[in-house]
């Protein structure tokens, strides 16, 4: 026991804490290595690049990694996934995702490592199914909407209401989103964190003033970069597309009914050659069929011999049947060795032939 350290931590009496303090073990505390380093731009008296070391951190709990049914957060990766699934045919359409705002937050109150996932853009409706009044109050709903989030700088919370209650009696698993007002006729809809998924994350208070030469070296590097009043994804390349051009140049057909289409076309417009090819074929199978057919005859008896010498033609016997050979042809039907004729069986009915 000697030399053994123990951390000691002072924990409010509260669930919240211990919480916290138990969610502390599932991060990675500190290792041999830092996690990402963040490269500047040069300074224009140095050619080498400013590098800032840093480590990360996970915010939250993926709710991916929480096997439940229905899932703990509703996905946004698609449309479809985001609305909810029900029990019928598969032509029935799917009905709305209901979500009941709950509270109103203030924007810069909101931050956003608390939101995950894929945000998804909402529009007001433009279902054929409504008549124009409706659709028209409903537009003007929406406008006003925005309007009122926009102008008091607000966001909304958002809960979704459970398509059928649970069987314990329960509300189930619930899911929260935060709606965000935007300069267009659109609402931003993102998923945001709960209590259960939240992980610690002590953040340092800053000083009130940096060191007066790492100022001015990150400001000589800033000053270098190209400034971008509105940022416009179209500008920006990935290389994907060459990627994914050059990986199926590469790569087997992952497609094999395009290979069954290509072999139906062949077969139903044959070359002349590749019909006297399966002529070909299906004369030598039938000479190697008849090659293959052999007749075995057993040994006769001394008594045998010598009856049927003197006495006449030998007694009828039971008759054996014969041993055939089946030969696949280049149809693919099955051929079967002649039977010997009635004048073959009186002298040759112990013949077996393969």
């Amino acid at each position: 026991m000697l030399g053994t350290e123990v951390d000691l931590q002072r924990v409010e009496n509260s669930v919240v804490a211990m919480e916290m303090v138990l969610k502390a073990w599932l991060q990675e505390q500190g290792g041999d290595r830092e996690h990402l380093h963040l490269l500047l731009p040069s300074p224009l008296d140095n050619p080498i690049p400013v590098c800032v070391k840093c480590d990360m951190q996970e915010r939250l709990i993926s709710p991916a990694l929480i096997p439940l049914s229905p899932n703990l957060g509703v996905k946004t990766e698609s449309v479809r996934d985001f609305l909810p699934v029900t029990k019928g045919s598969a032509n029935q359409s799917q009905p709305p995702r209901r979500l009941k705002v709950i509270k109103t937050l203030r924007a810069d109150g909101v931050c956003e490592s608390v939101l995950y996932g894929l945000p998804l853009v909402i529009r007001p409706t433009t279902c054929w199914q409504l008549d124009w009044d409706e659709m028209e109050s409903n537009h003007n709903l929406f406008h006003a909407l925005c309007h009122t989030l926009r102008s008091r700088d607000l966001f909304l919370l958002l809960q979704v209401e459970p398509v059928q209650r649970s069987a314990a009696g329960g509300s189930g698993v619930t899911s929260l989103y935060v709606l965000q007002p935007s300069p267009s006729l659109s609402l931003l809809l993102k998923p945001v964190v709960s209590r259960e998924l939240l992980l610690p994350c002590s953040l340092p208070v800053p000083p009130l003033e940096p060191a007066a030469d790492a100022l001015h070296t990150v400001q000589g590097c800033l000053s270098q970069l190209d400034e971008e009043c509105v940022f416009n994804p179209l500008s920006l390349s990935s290389n994907l597309y060459q990627h994914l051009r050059s990986r199926g140049a590469f790569s087997q057909p992952r497609y094999p009914y395009r290979l069954q289409t290509a072999a139906h076309r062949e077969q139903t417009q044959p070359a002349e050659g590749a019909k006297a090819s399966r002529q070909q074929r299906k004369g030598r199978q039938r000479g190697m069929s008849n090659k293959v057919r052999a007749t075995v005859a057993p040994l006769p008896s001394a008594s045998s011999h010598t009856s049927s010498s003197s006495l006449g033609p030998p007694p009828a016997k039971a008759s054996r049947r014969a041993l055939t050979l089946l030969s696949s042809s280049s149809g693919g039907g099955n051929q079967r060795a002649p039977a010997p004729s009635r004048q073959e069986e009186g002298h040759d009915d112990e013949s077996m032939v393969i």
